[in-house]
C-alpha cells in the first residue's frame, strides 16, 4: 500500500497502522461486474489460516458463520443424509476423543457457541438511549460509492476520474444538511467536513485517537470492510484486475479511510460516558476473544457430513477395481472435449452410453486460450479466461469477408445508437418524465411480447462469430504460426490427448441462455471469464484444421492424421442441446459421420433432459415437450430458476476417462482428464493443481458461501434485485450495498437448499511424490490443502487414499 510516508521516529507507528489495514483488506474477495461474472472464494484473502479459525474470526468480526444451523445436521441425521459410520469417521479424523453419542447429545440440545463480537463506537447508545443509527451510515457510504462508480447511469453526477472514492465522498458530505438527524449524531457533518483528503492522514489519526493494538485495529477495520461487503469487494475487484494490468488502485485504502472517518466521529461526538462505555465493550471483547472456544462439535458433525458424500463418491470409483476398461476400439470414431464443468458431467455419460465409439475428453472450458474476444462493433472486448489469469491475445470476430465486416459493423453501431440515445433521454433529468409520458404506449407491444417465451435469440446468440483472426492484445500484431503451434501444443497436452486421434474432434464450450437474469454470467462458462464457450472452441478447432499449425506440432511428437477434422460446438445448458458450428465447410468425407454424431448429441440431450426433469419440475412431459418447455425457458423473462447451473458441485477427479467412464456422479463432478504416463516431468499436474483446481475451489466455496451465510455471502432475492451502473452489480430492495455471491434462488428451491454445502473432494490419478512436488513448490496449494479448504485424495491400487497433515492415510470405502 504505497502512499505511507514516514520519519524516522514514526516508522514503527506507520508500519503498524499499514500492515493492520493490509491484512484487514486481504480478507476481502475480489468482485467481477455482471457481464464477466466469475464465481470466487468468498475466504480467498484468508487461505493461510485454518478454516477454523477462519470460522472464528468470520463471528467475531462479520457476524455469520461457515458452518449451517445445528436444525441442518440433525435433519440430515434424522434422514440418514449422515451416518453413525460417518460420525465415526470424522471423529477419528480429528483424534477429538469424542464419541458418536457426544455428538448426537450435542445436536438434540442444538447449543451454538456464541463469540465476542469486535465492537465499534457507532454501536453505543446515546445517552437517551438511542443508537447512532448504524445502517444509515452505511446507506450514506454505499449511496456514495453508487454514484462514484456508476459511470452508466447517474447520468445527474459529474464525474471527475482525477478525484478518488474519499474526495468523491467530502465532496458530497457538504450538500448532506439532513446527515446528521439522520444518523442521530449532531455535529458528525460539521466534523466529516472538516477532515482531510488524505488516506492515510485519517487512518493514522483513527489509530492514535482509538488506542487499539495493531491487532485490534485490523479486527475493528475487517468488521467495518465486512459491514460493507459488497462495495469492499468491488473495490477489491478493481485493485485485483488492475494489477493483471500493471496498474496500482488505492480505493481499498480510500474505503477504508472513509469508513474509519465515521468510526472517529461517532467516538469523537460522544459524552464522556459513552466513551466509557465504549472502552468497556473493548475490555469484554478483549476478555472472551482470549477464550479459544471454537465449535468443535459442529465442524465434526459438518465432517460428517462431507464424509457421507465421500463415502459414495470412493465407493463408485473403486467399485470396479484400479480402472474400467476404456471403449473396445483401436481408434474411437469421435473424440469431444467438454469442459469440466459439472453440467458436462451427465453430457459426456449419455453421449458415450449412445455411441461406445465415442470418446469424451475433460478439459477447461477456455482450452487453454488466453483470449479476449472482439465482436464487429460495438461490442465491448471482453476477456474469455478464467479470472485468475490476464489474456495475451484478441480474438477478433470478422465473417470472412471485409466488405460484409464494415456492413455488419456499420448496422450493430447504428442499432447501439438508437439504444443509446433511448437510454440517455430515460436518464436525463430533463426528459426522463415527458420520455414515459409520451412513449409509453409504444413499449406495450414490446411488453407483451416478451410476455411470450421465445428462444429464438439463444439459437441466434449460438450462431454468432462464424470466424476470427488472432492478435497479439498488447501491440495488435497478429500472431505468427509458431505461436499458434505452441498454442496447439499446450492445448492438446494439457488434455493428454497427443495420439490415437478420431476422424472428428469436437471442442464442445458450453454456455446458458436466459432472459431478464442480470446473473447469466454465473450461469456461463466460468473458466471463459463468464462468458459462453462457443468463441473459444471455435479458436481451439481453428488451430486444430491449420496445416501449418500440424505441420510445426509434427515437430513436437504430436502428429494429426490428414483424415481428421476439427469441428467446434456448443452446449447450451439450459436445453441439454449441442450445437455443431461450422457444418456447411464439412468435407465430403466426414458428412456421414456428423450426421450421425449429430443423431447421437440429440439422443444424449434428451436422456440428460430426463435426468434433470425431476430437479426443474418437469415431470410427467414426453421427450418433445420437456425440450420444448426448455427451450422456452430461454426467453422466459419471468423465469426465476432457467437451470441450476453449477449447484451442489462437490469433487473434481484429475484421471483417465477410464476411471470414471460409465459412473453416475449425479452431475456433482469436475472431470479433467490427466494421464501421468504423458506428463514425465510432473508439469501437467502442477498446471491442473494451480489453475483447474483452485477455480474449481473458488465455485465450490462461493456456493458453500451462498448457502452458509446468505445474508452476507449471498447475492439475496432474485426478485428484488435493481441493476447498478448497466453491468456493476445488482442491490437488493432499498439496501444501496452491492450484493455478492448468488441468488436465493439459484441454490434453493422454495422448500430446500439445492446446494450441499461441502467442502471440494480432488481425487488425483498420480504417484505421491508427484502431488507432494507440486504442494512444496506451490504457496497456494499447500495453503488450500494444510488449512482444509478442501481435501486432497489420491487413487491407489486397492482404493482411495487422502492427504491428512502431511501423511498419506488409506480411507475405508465400504
Amino acid at each position: 500500500m504505497s502512499g505511507f510516508v514516514a520519519t524516522a521516529g514514526e516508522t514503527s507507528f506507520l508500519a503498524s497502522v499499514k500492515r493492520a489495514v493490509q491484512e484487514a483488506e486481504a480478507s476481502i474477495a475480489p468482485m467481477w461486474p455482471l457481464n464477466r461474472w466469475i464465481a470466487v472464494n468468498p475466504w480467498w484473502g484468508s487461505r493461510h489460516l485454518p478454516v477454523e479459525h477462519v470460522d472464528r474470526l468470520s463471528m467475531e468480526r462479520a457476524g455469520y458463520s461457515l458452518l449451517m444451523p445445528p436444525a441442518y445436521y440433525r435433519s440430515c441425521w434424522q434422514s440418514g443424509r449422515i451416518s453413525r459410520q460417518d460420525l465415526a469417521y470424522a471423529i477419528r479424523e480429528s483424534a477429538s476423543g469424542l464419541t458418536p453419542a457426544d455428538l448426537i447429545s450435542a445436536l438434540e440440545g442444538e447449543k451454538v457457541i456464541g463469540r465476542a463480537v469486535v465492537p465499534s463506537s457507532m454501536d453505543v447508545e446515546t445517552s437517551a438511549g438511542d443508537r447512532v443509527v448504524n445502517v444509515h451510515i452505511l446507506e450514506q457510504v454505499s449511496r456514495v460509492s453508487g454514484l462514484y462508480f456508476d459511470k452508466r447511469q447517474s447520468h445527474w453526477l459529474e464525474h471527475n476520474e482525477d478525484h478518488g472514492l474519499l474526495s468523491a465522498w467530502l465532496a458530497d458530505l457538504r450538500y448532506d444538511y439532513g446527515l446528521d438527524q439522520r444518523v442521530n449524531l449532531r455535529g458528525a457533518r460539521k466534523f466529516l467536513s472538516g477532515l482531510s483528503a488524505d488516506a492515510d492522514k485519517i487512518m493514522t489519526e483513527a489509530f492514535k485517537v482509538l488506542e487499539l493494538s495493531e491487532t485490534e485495529f485490523e479486527a475493528l477495520v475487517q468488521k467495518l470492510l465486512w459491514s460493507l461487503n459488497g462495495w469492499a469487494s468491488w473495490c477489491q475487484g478493481v485493485a485485483w484486475r488492475s494489477q493483471q494490468e500493471g496498474r496500482e488502485s488505492n480505493l481499498m485504502r480510500e474505503l477504508v479511510a472513509v469508513l474509519l472517518a465515521w468510526e472517529l466521529c461517532a467516538l469523537q461526538l460522544k459524552n464522556t460516558e459513552q466513551r466509557l462505555q465504549w472502552q468497556a465493550d473493548w475490555q469484554r471483547y478483549r476478555r472472551q476473544s482470549s477464550v479459544n472456544t471454537p465449535q468443535q462439535i459442529w465442524w465434526l458433525w459438518h465432517r460428517a457430513f462431507e464424509a457421507g458424500y465421500q463415502r459414495t463418491l470412493f465407493k463408485k470409483l473403486t467399485a470396479g477395481g484400479s480402472g474400467k476398461p476404456e471403449a473396445k476400439f483401436s481408434i474411437p470414431e469421435v473424440q469431444m472435449a467438454f469442459c469440466i464443468d459439472v453440467r458436462s458431467e451427465p453430457v459426456r455419460r449419455h453421449l458415450e452410453s449412445a455411441n461406445p465409439g465415442i470418446q469424451t475428453v475433460g478439459f477447461a472450458g477456455f482450452f487453454g486460450l488466453p483470449i479476449s474476444f472482439r465482436p464487429l462493433a460495438p461490442g465491448k472486448e471482453l476477456p474469455a479466461v478464467p479470472g485468475l489469469l490476464a489474456p495475451s491475445y484478441r480474438y477478433a470476430e470478422t465473417t470472412g469477408s471485409g466488405s460484409d465486416d464494415r456492413k455488419l459493423s456499420r448496422s450493430r453501431d447504428q442499432r447501439e445508437l438508437t439504444r443509446q440515445s433511448v437510454r440517455k433521454a430515460k436518464y436525463n433529468s430533463l426528459s426522463s418524465f415527458t420520455l414515459v409520458e409520451t412513449t409509453g404506449l409504444a413499449w406495450a407491444w414490446k411488453l407483451l411480447k416478451d410476455s411470450f417465451p421465445n428462444y429464438a435469440r439463444a439459437k441466434k446468440e449460438a450462431a454468432t462469430c462464424t470466424h476470427g483472426r488472432l492478435y497479439h492484445r498488447h501491440g495488435g500484431d497478429p500472431v505468427t504460426d509458431g505461436e499458434r503451434a505452441k498454442l496447439a501444443e499446450a492445448m492438446l497436452r494439457g488434455m493428454s490427448l497427443v495420439d490415437n486421434f478420431a476422424p472428428v474432434i469436437v471442442f464442445t464450450g458450453h454456455g446458458s441462455h436466459a432472459d431478464n437474469n442480470p446473473h447469466q454470467a454465473s450461469l456461463a462458462c466460468g473458466a471463459c471469464g463468464g462468458q459462453n464457450g462457443g468463441v473459444n472452441a471455435r479458436l481451439a478447432a481453428e488451430l486444430i484444421n491449420d496445416p501449418e499449425v500440424r505441420s510445426r506440432l509434427r515437430d513436437t511428437g504430436i502428429s494429426i492424421p490428414e483424415t481428421t477434422r476439427a469441428f467446434a460446438a456448443e452446449h447450451c445448458t439450459v436445453t441439454d442441446q449441442i450445437t455443431l458450428f461450422g457444418l456447411d465447410e464439412t468435407p465430403e468425407t466426414h458428412r456421414r459421420r456428423i450426421r450421425d454424431l449429430e443423431g447421437k448429441l440429440h439422443q444424449a440431450g434428451m436422456s440428460c433432459r430426463r435426468e434433470r426433469a425431476t430437479s426443474l419440475g418437469c415431470n410427467g412431459l414426453t421427450d418433445e415437450e420437456l425440450a420444448d418447455s426448455l427451450a422456452r425457458r430461454t426467453g422466459d423473462w419471468s423465469q426465476v430458476r432457467a437451470e441450476w447451473g453449477l449447484a451442489n458441485n462437490a469433487s473434481i477427479i484429475f484421471a483417465k476417462r477410464s476411471r470414471t467412464r460409465a459412473l453416475d456422479l449425479g452431475g456433482r463432478a469436475f472431470l479433467h482428464d490427466y494421464d501421468e504416463h504423458k506428463d514425465s516431468d510432473g508439469k501437467i499436474l502442477e498446471a491442473l493443481m494451480t489453475a483447474p483446481m483452485i477455480v474449481a475451489n473458488w465455485i465450490n466455496l462461493q456456493y458453500m458461501g451462498s448457502v452458509v451465510a446468505p445474508d452476507v455471502l449471498g447475492a439475496g432475492n432474485k426478485l428484488l434485485h435493481s441493476v447498478v451502473g448497466g453491468n456493476l452489480g445488482v442491490v437488493e430492495g432499498n439496501n444501496p450495498d452491492l450484493r455478492v455471491g448468488l441468488p436465493f434462488q439459484s441454490v434453493h428451491d422454495g422448500k430446500q437448499w439445492r446446494h450441499e454445502p461441502v467442502r471440494l473432494t480432488v481425487v488425483i490419478d498420480a504417484p505421491r511424490k508427484r502431488i507432494e512436488a507440486v504442494i512444496g513448490s506451490q504457496p497456494d496449494v499447500a495453503r488450500l490443502v494444510e488449512n482444509q479448504w478442501l481435501w486432497l485424495c489420491r487413487f491407489v491400487d486397492d482404493g482411495i487414499e487422502q492427504y491428512h497433515h502431511g501423511e498419506w492415510v488409506t480411507v475405508q470405502v465400504c
